[in-house]
């Protein structure tokens, strides 16, 4: 019976380590005030995977075909932070009155010697962005570097309906109606900018808690065989 215990135990150790940490591991982005035209904060939370390596660069891309006046970082000590930026064929308003004659195409965060996510940590990257395109959503292909080298590309995005392995950060933009008296309401659907993140990551928690579940019923097998042995 006890070695049916072991055995059980491993089972749901594995179904935990392999499933809800999948689940929770993503780069996710979130902006709980974000609409069209207006300026929000993003904020990128970024895990360390690896068991052996910290995270030592972020590189945050922003859609070229999505153009944003303003590309902002808040202030991150121990990171040094570099904007790549382009000429846009026709300037674009900033929100305030003026134009501007080019964008940030990329925001790249590189920690200083000495600094790292460590292994089982995670920090947290804002930008202050804006004004917001008129569209649902803002996708956010992001590359995450480790110090031994390896690359994590959180670039995929679904277009069959099924849920990528390293999904891209996304922002729901949630934008609002205008009723026949001219004054603006909520969409019927919730506040999805309050729930902006990676897609497929309520999928991957869903399948975490399937995973766990199975691995549970085959320990109460393994008890009963067990007590059966005896």
């Amino acid at each position: 019976m006890r070695s049916g215990l072991r055995w059980a135990t491993t089972l749901v150790a594995v179904a935990f380590l392999t499933g809800w940490g999948t689940a929770t591991a993503h780069v996710t982005a979130s902006a709980p005030d974000a609409a069209p035209g207006a300026y929000s904060v993003v904020t990128l939370r970024v895990p360390t995977e690896s068991a052996t390596a910290g995270t030592v660069r972020l590189e945050v891309n922003l859609p070229a075909e999505q153009p944003l006046a303003v590309v902002r970082n808040a202030t991150t000590p121990g990171w040094d932070v570099a904007q790549r930026r382009i000429a846009l064929p026709t300037p674009i308003d900033n929100g305030h009155g003026g134009k501007v004659a080019e964008t940030v195409t990329s925001v790249t965060f590189t920690a200083q010697p000495g600094i790292a996510v460590a292994p089982g940590e995670f920090a947290e990257f804002r930008l202050l962005l804006g004004p917001l395109p008129n569209t649902r959503e803002l996708v956010l292909p992001t590359l995450q570097t480790y110090s031994d080298g390896t690359v994590v590309s959180w670039i995929e995005r679904s277009t069959d309906g099924s849920v990528p392995e390293k999904p891209a950060p996304v922002v729901r933009v949630q934008a609002e109606k205008v009723n026949d008296s001219g004054h603006s309401h909520e969409t019927a659907e919730p506040r999805l900018a309050a729930r902006s993140e990676s897609v497929g990551t309520d999928w991957g928690v869903r399948a975490a808690t399937a995973t766990a579940l199975a691995a549970l019923v085959l320990a109460g097998l393994a008890l009963i065989r067990g007590t059966r042995s005896r």
